[in-house]
């Protein structure tokens, strides 16, 4: 349930998976309209580029969603046990 929260609380990693989702789409859309006028060699053009798109999905997005989904509520719940230290602190003087 608290994954789930996470998410809801945060919705950037959703935008970052629906901007990936409508660039494949596009890239997609692009490659059929290619094929059609052009033919099979610049479609496989269009395909290698989305190839290198996926690379670059996987080597830069995904740290950054994980960072999001797993650091950033590590983060708050480490700031939160702060926050009450230093409320009992204040308390106890």
């Amino acid at each position: 349930m608290r994954f789930r929260q996470n998410i809801t609380l945060s919705p950037w990693p959703l935008k970052i998976i629906y901007f990936v989702l409508a660039g494949y789409l596009a890239l997609g859309l692009i490659a059929g309209l290619v094929w059609l006028e052009f033919g099979r060699d610049a479609e496989g053009q269009v395909v290698e580029f989305g190839l290198e798109f996926t690379t670059v999905v996987g080597i830069v997005l995904f740290p950054i969603l994980l960072i999001g989904l797993i650091v950033a509520p590590f983060y708050r719940w480490i700031a939160g046990k702060l926050a009450g230290f230093i409320d009992n602190l204040d308390r106890s003087q």
